[in-house]
């Protein structure tokens, strides 16, 4: 008896080729700034020309004569008429533009996350059924013919795209890594719950197990049927879950059993006839 989990794994598949993605490409750093800033952390160290700064200070205090003002002339001079190297501005454009390509792999790879959350969210929040899947695949259609209309028309996508330029979402390696170790602790805990919350199917009996304490409950498996539904059609498709839903019913129980998001149900319900036998099911 699975919980949603399972199906959050597209989810967490691209954030891990994310997190690979943006540490190899170059992700950005924020681990120099603290927080609430713009500006790295200044390290510790002397500035050229502090020392002499109380040097300075000192002649300027007491009232220095013009020879002590005139030995610091010529290095005011020289300062001045000296240009400024170019050099030393090439490794900081250099820099800028690094920083800038980072960003844009950061914002890349925020864009295709969020398009991945909204479908595993989208799954998970909306059960479709085949009429509901139907329905939303004709208004994906429908709308996107009337945007191409549009864009024919008015031009239309050279009108949205300034905007969607000023929409800007950034994330690091960081913070792909932490969405997929949430989601493999959940996996782990959602593994660990299963232990104690199945249903064992054998050849004379059927035994339902739920709790820690392992309160178990056994039906008789000659009189059984079991219907197989499939409620959510993207669980059902989804590669490597395909879950959908078991009902057990018996002639001695006014209440049947049922259980959610069974993975792999096809093969599940193959097994259950080769137990059961192909006669005392419904689909």
């Amino acid at each position: 008896m699975w919980p949603k989990t399972p199906v959050l794994y597209p989810m967490a598949l691209v954030a891990l080729i994310c997190c690979l993605v943006a540490h190899f490409a170059g992700s950005s750093d924020l681990s120099d700034y603290p927080f609430g800033t713009e500006e790295p952390v200044a390290e510790e160290a002397a500035v050229p020309g502090s020392a002499d700064a109380p040097a300075e200070d000192g002649p300027a205090a007491d009232g220095a004569d013009a020879p002590q003002a005139s030995t610091g002339q010529p290095a005011i001079l020289v300062a001045q008429n000296n240009p400024a190297p170019a050099e030393p501005d090439a490794p900081a454009a250099d820099d800028t533009e690094k920083e800038l390509e980072k960003k844009r792999v950061d914002r890349t790879l925020a864009v295709i996350f969020l398009l991945t959350l909204f479908f595993s969210l989208f799954a998970i929040c909306v059960d479709l059924d085949v009429r509901w899947a139907i329905i939303y695949a004709s208004a994906i259609v429908i709308l996107g013919l009337l945007l191409w209309i549009l864009d024919i028309t008015v031009g239309f996508f050279p009108m949205i795209t300034p905007i969607l330029d000023h929409i800007t979402p950034m994330a690091n390696a960081q913070f792909f890594l932490g969405v997929f170790l949430v989601w493999f602790v959940l996996m782990c805990v959602s593994f660990f719950i299963t232990r104690f919350h199945y249903v064992k199917v054998e050849a004379k009996e059927v035994m339902v197990v739920g709790g820690m304490l392992e309160r178990q409950q056994r039906y008789d498996t000659m009189r059984m049927r079991y219907t197989k539904e499939i409620h959510d059609v993207m669980e059902y498709y989804l590669p490597f879950v395909r879950s959908g839903r078991l009902i057990f019913s018996f002639p001695e129980q006014n209440e049947a059993v049922i259980i959610d998001n069974v993975i792999n149900i096809k093969k599940v319900t193959k097994q259950l006839d080769e137990i059961v036998g192909s006669g005392g099911h419904t689909h």
